[in-house]
């Protein structure tokens, strides 16, 4: 979204168009004794650090004044039709794909663990005498080559349940002709206030201080749920607690989230809304008060962005350190206790943001 942000004329951070977007919270999935949120490999917990994904209601995209258009085909040749249109227009288009499937990213795609079709990046452009698309991805300076077969695989991947499918799915953005949107000023405090709200008052119990508080409750239960082998569908048999050890790693730290679960990229959006010349003196500008609601919740997201590192390495070392007995040689007792300290953290800084009324 940030590159076509600054590709339509509205150049910022990620940070910042991350925190326009809104979709900053928690939610965390515990599917033993239900129906398995990822049905085919037997994984019982999943985390996460947004309430949220690009949609054609996009905050951001509205706040800027651009209409995102989103469309979904059956087919994968008739989706790559589509997008050559787009691209022969000079329009940039944002598109889903299993990252499992990207060459760049250097993932097993046999293994079935790595497939995940809500990888978003942009697809700038082909060459169909070489066969390549171009691709612009979070991490990768300039675009990555990649054979359009492959992104047709990408694009159509059928792992994993449905809602995750990325069906062939592409989004191109259109700005208002006149240019007119709202002030910033008054635009970052609607996305903070949504931010707030998907924490305080979620929609579901799992996610938010909800969903915090059931993640922080169920970390006693990991010893004895994660404590078995199971057969991929390679037939392979993996230890449970190693894998997902490495998954929550992955969950938090790694896998676009800018680290600490998406917190360190919204303490930068927070910081930079600090200095930025239209809060200071543009329409809507903010008053002192306000100014001090930020500057005490940053220390406060950023306590708790580390507490989540702290959980994610704590589990990754001792994944990399013992391997398959990697369970016993975790205090999750120790864990439950930094988990205790993000809930109290992000509930306070999250009371705190919502006084900032539009």
């Amino acid at each position: 979204m940030r590159d076509l942000f600054e590709y339509y004329g509205f150049p910022m951070s990620e940070a910042m168009a991350f925190g326009l977007d809104s979709t900053m919270g928690f939610g965390f999935f515990d599917t033993t004794g239900q129906t398995l949120f990822i049905p085919t490999s037997d994984i019982p917990f999943f985390l996460g650090g947004k309430q949220g994904t690009i949609e054609p209601n996009s905050l951001a995209c509205r706040l800027l004044g651009i209409t995102l258009r989103k469309q979904s085909f059956t087919n994968a040749n008739k989706a790559w039709e589509v997008s050559k249109r787009f691209l022969d227009q000079n329009i940039p288009l944002l598109i889903r794909v299993d990252i499992a499937y990207m060459p760049y990213e250097s993932i097993n795609e046999e293994m079935e663990e790595a497939h995940f079709g809500g990888h978003a990046v942009v697809l700038g452009g082909y060459n169909e005498e070489k066969g390549i698309a171009y691709i612009g991805d979070t991490e990768f300076e300039g675009f990555q080559e990649v054979s359009i077969d492959i992104l047709k695989k990408a694009r159509s991947s059928t792992y994993g349940p449905k809602f995750m499918h990325p069906m062939n799915t592409q989004f191109s953005m259109t700005p208002r002709a006149d240019g007119k949107h709202p002030p910033l000023a008054a635009g970052v405090k609607l996305a903070i206030q949504k931010v707030a709200n998907n924490m305080l008052r979620p929609s579901m119990n799992m996610n938010g201080v909800h969903g915090l508080k059931l993640f922080t409750n169920s970390l006693f239960t990991w010893e004895e749920k994660l404590n078995k082998t199971i057969t991929n569908l390679n037939g392979k048999e993996i230890s449970l607690a190693r894998l997902m050890f490495e998954l929550t790693h992955g969950y938090i730290e790694t896998w676009g989230t800018g680290g600490g679960l998406f917190r360190n990229l919204y303490k930068e959006f927070l910081e930079e809304l600090l200095g930025h010349p239209e809060l200071r003196e543009g329409p809507r500008a903010w008053n002192s008060g306000e100014f001090e609601i930020l500057e005490e919740c940053i220390p406060i997201i950023n306590d708790s962005a580390q507490n989540w590192t702290l959980i994610a390495e704590t589990l990754k070392n001792a994944g990399d350190k013992f391997r398959d007995d990697c369970i016993n040689h975790v205090d999750f007792g120790q864990l439950h206790n930094v988990a205790i300290d993000i809930l109290t953290k992000e509930e306070e800084a999250f009371k705190k943001l919502s006084k900032l009324k539009i």
